[in-house]
């Protein structure tokens, strides 16, 4: 066995609840998002960023990720793996509380990804499940036990996988533990309108929660009890603000960290003149526009093809991030180990993009500048959130850039839930819709259900390197997989925009980096 160690507005927030009456300055951090979070506060239901900023700062979880994305320990103090490398050990810390008080125990963390294997289990499986030993059985409810998961004692807890599973920490750092004693007294099937319980989370985190009113603020106190210590800030207001206003609130005193949504370089200067602080780190976030590939204009590659070689993405890029920002190609970050150099860069050619799309059937027959094939035009419809601010303006870019090329774009707007709605919904099609999301380190998801697309090549590849530890086979599959990827041109991969944020005056300790934007929440202060 081998073991790893591992202002006014102050005064109208306090008379409406916003911020604790009691609130002095060193007690309180505003932080700033975008969007109102859906209030699924669940560790392994949740979807947006923006649930996640409260599940990850009242939630904790096995391991969390150091800058070179290596587990370090959390929930979890070490592991340690069997000799065929198949079953994962870890031991848990002990004398870990609930914020209502219970003992943690290593129950909890099994019930948390059993439950993920389960039958009635509301979301798309995770593929982490999939590799658990007896996870077909179990799913299908053909047996009440999963033999992958075992606990052994109250701090030991043991996955066994079907092959060597190398994205297993990869996994217990996005998805949070869950307490068993209060989800398991609801209804497995019924967790997604368990609104209750999903809008009033009880975690080990550095924070408890107190209170969620939509379209305003997530407020949370501190666990005094916390076993990484007691947090130095006692309150954390998660607010919902925007782009626009949140400058001049920043400086104004209303907020006191917010990411960057504009680098413009006058309004970086507007933030240095003011005395606050820039972070800048490297992007984690992706933007993209899936395809409905069962849609029938775009079912042919090519066309899909010749989208991605008519948007000027560069130029997004340059115009609305002003250069801090990257562009990709396929479904990873280029910082990934396993990011092939060798992917069509599908560079902005648009008349490369019209050969595509002639040879797929689509011609301008009657010479009014639109393509058409069986006598239908080529009207794409462009689905779209608010609360982004470069995302947003992307739109009528794109807008433009298929007209160039013969394709009428119609832009869609709605609030961000809304729109992706559309994507969470198998039975809805679309042309393409907007979108961002967090890239996963060591996560290579072959379930493409927002693009509705199958291919057996892809199934094969994924197959090979979710049964490995092995350096050589993870990259040369997830290599292949991820070329596959880009082939098939299941989305448009638009743009990475940099990471940053702004810290007002007060605020004296802050520490995150990439992919790990709240693990030191708990070290965050301001000065009286």
């Amino acid at each position: 066995m081998k073991k790893i160690l591992t202002s006014l507005f102050l005064s109208a927030a306090v008379a409406f609840g916003t911020i604790p009456a009691h609130a002095e300055d060193g007690d309180l951090i505003r932080y700033a998002i975008w969007s109102n979070p859906k209030g699924t506060f669940h560790p392994t239901l949740y979807f947006t960023d923006y649930d996640r900023a409260v599940i990850f700062s009242v939630f904790s979880r096995l391991v969390t990720l150091d800058e070179k994305q290596n587990p370090q320990p959390s929930l979890a103090e070490s592991w340690d793996y069997s000799e065929d490398g198949r079953t994962l050990t870890l031991h848990l810390r002990k004398g870990v509380k609930w914020h209502d008080g219970q003992p943690f125990t290593a129950e909890d963390v099994a019930y948390t990804y059993q439950t993920e294997a389960a039958p009635d289990f509301p979301r798309d499986r995770s593929p982490f499940v999939k590799y658990l030993e007896g996870f077909e059985d179990y799913s299908a409810g053909k047996s009440d036990i999963l033999p992958g998961i075992r606990v052994v004692d109250d701090v030991t807890v043991a996955f066994t996988f079907k092959a060597p599973y190398a994205a297993a920490f990869s996994h217990f750092a996005d998805k949070p533990v869950l307490a068993k004693h209060i989800w398991d007294k609801i209804s497995l099937k019924t967790w997604n309108e368990a609104s209750e319980a999903l809008r009033n989370p009880v975690g080990t985190g550095p924070y408890k929660f107190v209170e969620f009113k939509p379209d305003q603020y997530v407020r949370l106190e501190r666990n005094d009890d916390y076993f990484g210590g007691q947090p130095r800030t006692k309150t954390i207001i998660f607010r919902i603000s925007n782009t626009q206003t949140a400058q001049s609130e920043l400086i104004n005193g209303e907020l006191d960290i917010a990411e960057i949504s504009s680098w413009n370089e006058r309004d970086l200067q507007t933030y240095r003149d003011a005395g606050l602080r820039i972070v800048e780190q490297p992007g984690t976030s992706g933007q993209y526009l899936p395809f409905d590939t069962r849609n029938p204009k775009l079912s042919d590659k090519r066309v899909r093809q010749a989208i991605i070689h008519a948007i000027n993405r560069q130029a997004i890029v340059d115009r609305l991030l002003f250069g801090h920002g990257a562009i990709f190609n396929t479904n990873a970050h280029p910082d990934s180990p396993y990011y092939p150099a060798d992917l069509d860069p599908y560079a902005y050619d648009p008349q490369k993009a019209r050969e595509l799309l002639a040879e797929a059937g689509w011609k301008d027959s009657d010479g009014d500048g639109i393509l058409d094939r069986d006598g239908q035009k080529f009207v794409f419809t462009l689905n779209y959130p608010t609360g982004n601010r470069t995302r947003e303006l992307s739109a009528p870019i794109i807008q433009q850039n298929l007209k160039a090329v013969g394709i009428e774009t119609e832009l869609v707007s709605a609030d961000f839930n809304t729109t992706l709605a559309i994507l969470q919904d198998p039975e809805c099609s679309f042309d393409g819709v907007l979108m961002g999301g967090t890239f996963r380190p060591g996560i290579y998801d072959n379930n493409f259900w927002w693009e509705r697309f199958t291919s057996p090549d892809l199934t094969g590849y994924a197959d090979a390197f979710n049964s490995s530890v092995d350096p050589g086979v993870l990259r040369e599959n997830i290599g292949a997989w991820l070329k596959g990827v880009n082939d098939e041109a299941i989305r448009v991969w638009l743009y990475i925009p940099n990471q940053g944020y702004v810290l007002g005056p007060k605020v004296t300790d802050y520490q995150s980096h990439p992919y790990e934007p709240f693990a030191g929440i708990q070290n965050w202060a301001v000065s009286r």
